[in-house]
Protein backbone atom coordinates (compact mmCIF):
# COMPACT_ATOMS: atom_id res chain seq x y z
CA UNK A 1 0.00 0.00 0.00
CA UNK A 2 2.82 2.47 0.73
CA UNK A 3 4.39 1.53 -2.10
CA UNK A 4 1.31 2.39 -4.49
CA UNK A 5 0.81 6.07 -2.19
CA UNK A 6 4.26 6.72 -3.40
CA UNK A 7 4.24 5.85 -6.93
CA UNK A 8 0.89 7.71 -7.10
CA UNK A 9 2.50 10.94 -5.51
CA UNK A 10 5.58 10.40 -7.65
CA UNK A 11 3.64 10.20 -10.73
CA UNK A 12 1.23 13.82 -9.50
CA UNK A 13 4.71 15.29 -8.97
CA UNK A 14 6.38 14.63 -12.48
CA UNK A 15 3.04 15.01 -13.78
CA UNK A 16 2.78 18.73 -12.20
CA UNK A 17 6.23 19.09 -13.23
CA UNK A 18 6.20 18.96 -16.71
CA UNK A 19 2.68 20.53 -17.49
CA UNK A 20 4.02 23.43 -15.66
CA UNK A 21 7.14 23.54 -18.62
CA UNK A 22 4.85 23.21 -21.12
CA UNK A 23 2.87 26.38 -20.05
CA UNK A 24 6.12 28.55 -19.36
CA UNK A 25 6.85 31.13 -21.51
CA UNK A 26 9.01 33.67 -23.63
CA UNK A 27 8.77 37.20 -22.76
CA UNK A 28 9.88 40.55 -23.16
CA UNK A 29 9.85 43.32 -20.29
CA UNK A 30 10.68 46.94 -22.66
CA UNK A 31 12.20 49.74 -21.57
CA UNK A 32 9.03 51.39 -20.28
CA UNK A 33 8.67 48.11 -18.06
CA UNK A 34 5.61 46.43 -19.86
CA UNK A 35 5.63 42.69 -20.13
CA UNK A 36 5.00 41.11 -23.23
CA UNK A 37 4.53 37.70 -23.81
CA UNK A 38 5.13 35.98 -27.12
CA UNK A 39 7.47 33.47 -28.89
CA UNK A 40 11.63 34.72 -29.16
CA UNK A 41 13.59 32.81 -31.88
CA UNK A 42 17.59 33.57 -32.32
CA UNK A 43 18.72 34.24 -35.65
CA UNK A 44 21.90 32.37 -37.43
CA UNK A 45 23.57 35.81 -37.27
CA UNK A 46 22.96 36.14 -33.36
CA UNK A 47 20.25 38.52 -33.07
CA UNK A 48 17.03 37.86 -31.54
CA UNK A 49 13.59 37.86 -33.09
CA UNK A 50 9.98 38.71 -31.03
CA UNK A 51 6.58 37.79 -32.23
CA UNK A 52 4.16 39.19 -29.49
CA UNK A 53 0.88 36.91 -28.47
CA UNK A 54 -1.55 37.23 -31.20
CA UNK A 55 0.56 38.50 -34.14
CA UNK A 56 1.76 36.75 -37.20
CA UNK A 57 5.13 38.34 -37.33
CA UNK A 58 8.66 38.72 -35.88
CA UNK A 59 10.43 41.47 -35.34
CA UNK A 60 14.04 41.95 -34.62
CA UNK A 61 14.59 42.80 -30.46
CA UNK A 62 15.54 46.51 -30.33
CA UNK A 63 18.40 46.81 -27.80
CA UNK A 64 17.60 50.18 -26.56
CA UNK A 65 13.96 49.58 -26.35
CA UNK A 66 14.40 46.72 -24.39
CA UNK A 67 15.21 45.89 -20.49
CA UNK A 68 15.33 41.82 -20.87
CA UNK A 69 13.76 38.72 -22.15
CA UNK A 70 13.22 35.48 -21.36
CA UNK A 71 13.18 32.17 -23.49
CA UNK A 72 11.49 29.61 -21.51
CA UNK A 73 11.90 26.72 -23.85
CA UNK A 74 15.98 27.02 -22.48
CA UNK A 75 15.13 28.49 -19.15
CA UNK A 76 17.74 31.20 -20.68
CA UNK A 77 17.50 35.20 -19.57
CA UNK A 78 19.10 38.01 -21.06
CA UNK A 79 19.36 41.40 -19.74
CA UNK A 80 20.31 44.11 -21.99
CA UNK A 81 22.82 45.69 -20.09
CA UNK A 82 26.38 48.33 -21.11
CA UNK A 83 29.55 46.93 -20.21
CA UNK A 84 31.95 49.07 -18.51
CA UNK A 85 34.25 48.89 -21.82
CA UNK A 86 31.40 49.42 -24.76
CA UNK A 87 29.20 52.84 -24.96
CA UNK A 88 26.73 50.63 -26.77
CA UNK A 89 24.17 48.17 -24.41
CA UNK A 90 24.68 44.18 -25.44
CA UNK A 91 22.35 41.27 -24.09
CA UNK A 92 24.13 39.62 -21.77
CA UNK A 93 22.50 35.99 -20.16
CA UNK A 94 21.80 36.04 -16.32
CA UNK A 95 23.83 32.90 -14.97
CA UNK A 96 23.22 33.54 -11.38
CA UNK A 97 20.62 35.73 -9.75
CA UNK A 98 20.55 37.30 -6.24
CA UNK A 99 22.48 39.44 -4.22
CA UNK A 100 24.76 39.50 -6.88
CA UNK A 101 23.55 38.98 -10.30
CA UNK A 102 26.56 36.35 -12.95
CA UNK A 103 25.87 37.65 -16.38
CA UNK A 104 27.65 36.82 -19.28
CA UNK A 105 28.95 38.38 -22.87
CA UNK A 106 29.44 36.15 -24.65
CA UNK A 107 30.63 36.23 -28.70
CA UNK A 108 32.06 34.07 -31.68
CA UNK A 109 34.10 35.20 -34.42
CA UNK A 110 36.28 34.11 -37.17
CA UNK A 111 37.99 31.01 -36.71
CA UNK A 112 36.00 29.94 -34.04
CA UNK A 113 37.32 31.95 -31.70
CA UNK A 114 35.23 32.90 -28.41
CA UNK A 115 34.89 35.39 -26.09
CA UNK A 116 33.53 34.67 -23.19
CA UNK A 117 33.71 37.61 -20.52
CA UNK A 118 31.67 37.25 -16.82
CA UNK A 119 30.28 40.14 -15.00
CA UNK A 120 29.22 40.95 -11.48
CA UNK A 121 26.54 43.63 -10.04
CA UNK A 122 25.39 43.59 -6.67
CA UNK A 123 22.34 44.91 -6.05
CA UNK A 124 22.14 45.87 -9.49
CA UNK A 125 24.75 48.54 -8.93
CA UNK A 126 27.63 48.55 -11.78
CA UNK A 127 29.02 45.71 -14.00
CA UNK A 128 32.54 44.47 -12.99
CA UNK A 129 34.11 42.51 -14.80
CA UNK A 130 34.97 38.84 -12.72
CA UNK A 131 36.11 36.16 -15.09
CA UNK A 132 37.37 36.16 -18.87
CA UNK A 133 39.05 33.71 -21.59
CA UNK A 134 40.69 36.89 -23.16
CA UNK A 135 44.28 37.36 -22.99
CA UNK A 136 43.80 40.97 -22.33
CA UNK A 137 43.02 42.57 -19.14
CA UNK A 138 44.00 42.17 -15.69
CA UNK A 139 43.09 39.43 -14.13
CA UNK A 140 44.03 40.24 -10.63
CA UNK A 141 42.26 43.28 -11.34
CA UNK A 142 39.27 40.70 -11.90
CA UNK A 143 39.96 38.98 -8.75
CA UNK A 144 40.20 42.46 -6.85
CA UNK A 145 36.10 42.93 -8.68
CA UNK A 146 35.32 39.54 -6.92
CA UNK A 147 36.62 39.92 -4.25
CA UNK A 148 35.46 43.45 -3.28
CA UNK A 149 32.05 41.91 -4.06
CA UNK A 150 32.30 39.03 -1.46
CA UNK A 151 34.30 41.29 0.80
CA UNK A 152 30.89 41.70 3.81
CA UNK A 153 31.29 38.00 3.94
CA UNK A 154 34.86 37.19 5.68
CA UNK A 155 34.44 34.03 5.85
CA UNK A 156 33.52 33.76 2.04
CA UNK A 157 36.37 35.46 1.23
CA UNK A 158 38.77 33.45 2.72
CA UNK A 159 37.70 30.29 1.91
CA UNK A 160 37.69 31.60 -1.94
CA UNK A 161 40.93 32.53 -1.50
CA UNK A 162 42.53 29.79 0.22
CA UNK A 163 41.36 27.64 -2.20
CA UNK A 164 43.06 29.06 -4.65
CA UNK A 165 41.18 28.22 -7.76
CA UNK A 166 39.73 31.21 -10.33
CA UNK A 167 38.04 28.77 -12.86
CA UNK A 168 34.68 29.68 -14.11
CA UNK A 169 33.31 27.00 -12.09
CA UNK A 170 34.91 28.11 -8.83
CA UNK A 171 33.66 31.81 -8.89
CA UNK A 172 30.38 31.09 -9.85
CA UNK A 173 30.07 28.47 -7.16
CA UNK A 174 31.22 31.30 -4.71
CA UNK A 175 28.84 33.70 -6.13
CA UNK A 176 25.75 31.14 -5.51
CA UNK A 177 27.49 30.52 -1.44
CA UNK A 178 26.97 34.36 -1.56
CA UNK A 179 23.21 34.41 -2.91
CA UNK A 180 22.64 31.32 -0.45
CA UNK A 181 23.52 32.72 2.65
Amino acid sequence: MKLFLRSVLCCAFLCAFFFSRLNAQDFLITSKNDTLKGEIKKQFIGFYRFKPEGTDSFNKIKLRETKEFFKAEKEINYLVKERPDKKSPDFLQRLVRGKIDLLEYYRQSGNNHVDIVWYASKQNGELLEVKSNRIFGSRSERKDNLYNLISDKPELLEKFKKDDSYSFDAVKDCIKSYNAN
